[in-house]
């Protein structure tokens, strides 16, 4: 997303804290999402040490595979630059790159929802980022390349593993479609200004399979998968405090993702836009104005006492496209606290509606950020 893609995806903190808008590069500072980028896989699975943020986002809905009961889940890791050229190079305890982590499930059946955090400084092997592949961890979770893509097969297949207290996922995701690129061949603009933007790609339909643990009891799970991967220096403009994503995966084989960014007033930002996925994978920008964004309910969280949208009526003319999405649970709100404080919805959803002269259905995430008092503190400041 900018996340969950839109800003990857999210993360609140990650931009919040890092993500106010830089000047001109100069030799030996970082890198800025300026100008087109040129891709190549499996190469820009990895890291991308030259920029300052940089995310691994997963999120997806899943049933167990022999009752159906519904569970959500996400599973991300954080980069943060700290030093460009650390120094102390050659010492175990240099650190150059800081780590955090996400990890939900949403145990829909039940109405319950799980949250855990984790941080750590990079030093010393505690976590890492891998260059050349998608190979990331911070202490036990992890994302892990299992195959590479080949002539015979475009398929590639990836590992998560986490585990906080009682709760844990082992999940294989693997590939049906290829990459999409966001924005402007993957130059996802954020806000005017050269350099406020993001490199962004998303796996919009990843066949997932594995394992969910919840107090002590595993579940056989099967369903659908989003990553998205975003690495950037500045993206936020000054006036913008949060924003709202979306990502669809609808039953004809279509996935949508689009993002409305917020200003303080409450204005949508003339940089939101999206991206439709095509089923034989092709994509089409779904560009600033194209589409249309209702809140159709809210909610008041009794943690953080923010109140968020809670339902969206989404239409994209051009496709024809009249969505509904639903929260799977109004609860999905994450508040974490080992980097000060900082809330955000980050959950599970239904979708229905129509594409076209046909009925559809399916399943999506969403993410909404700056609705808390904290983060809009933090991107005031």
């Amino acid at each position: 997303m900018i996340r969950c893609a839109a800003l990857s995806a999210v993360s609140a903190l990650l931009l919040a804290a890092a993500n106010a808008a830089d000047p001109a590069p100069t030799a030996g500072t970082w890198q800025r999402a300026i100008g087109p980028w040129t891709w190549s896989f499996p190469r820009d699975h990895g890291a991308h040490p030259n920029f300052k943020s940089e995310w691994w986002y997963f999120t997806g809905n899943l049933k167990e595979t022999s009752t159906g009961r519904p569970f959500g889940y996400q599973l991300t890791i954080f980069r943060q630059g700290v030093q460009l050229n650390p120094a102390q190079k050659n010492s175990k305890w240099a650190v150059r790159d800081f780590y955090f982590g996400h990890f939900t499930i949403s145990d829909i059946a039940k109405n319950e929802f799980h949250v855990a955090e984790k941080v750590s400084r990079g030093a010393l092997g505690e976590a890492h980022a891998e260059t050349g592949l998608m190979d990331v961890a911070i202490g036990p979770w992890s994302i892990e390349n299992w195959s590479f893509a080949s002539k015979v097969s475009t398929t590639e297949r990836y590992g998560l593993q986490a585990k906080d207290g009682d709760m844990a996922l082992a999940l294989e995701v693997s590939t049906s479609k290829p990459p999409a690129l966001e924005g402007v061949n993957g130059l996802s603009q954020k806000a005017t200004g050269a350099g406020n933007a993001s490199y962004y790609y998303s796996f919009s339909r990843l066949t997932t399979s594995g394992k969910i643990t919840l107090a002590g009891k595993t579940y056989d799970v099967s369903g659908l998968s989003w990553f998205d991967h975003e690495f950037s220096t500045s993206s936020l403009g000054s006036d913008e405090v949060g924003w709202d994503w979306f990502c669809v995966q609808l039953g004809n084989n279509e996935e949508i993702m689009l993002y409305a960014l917020r200003d303080k007033s409450g204005a949508i930002d003339p940089s939101s836009e999206g991206t439709l996925i095509k089923s034989d994978g092709t994509t089409e920008r779904l560009q600033p104005g194209s589409f249309t964004i209702a809140k159709t309910g809210s909610w008041k969280s009794p943690h953080s006492g923010a109140t968020y949208p809670a339902g969206w009526h989404i239409t994209i003319p051009g496709h024809r496209a009249d969505l509904t999405i639903t929260p799977a649970m109004a609860d999905q709100e994450l508040n974490l606290d080992k980097m000060g404080k900082l809330a955000y919805w980050e959950g599970a959803c239904t979708v229905t509606g129509r594409v076209g002269d046909a009925d559809v259905k399916g399943v999506g995430y969403t993410e909404l950020t700056g609705y808390s008092g904290a983060l809009q503190t933090d991107f005031k400041e």
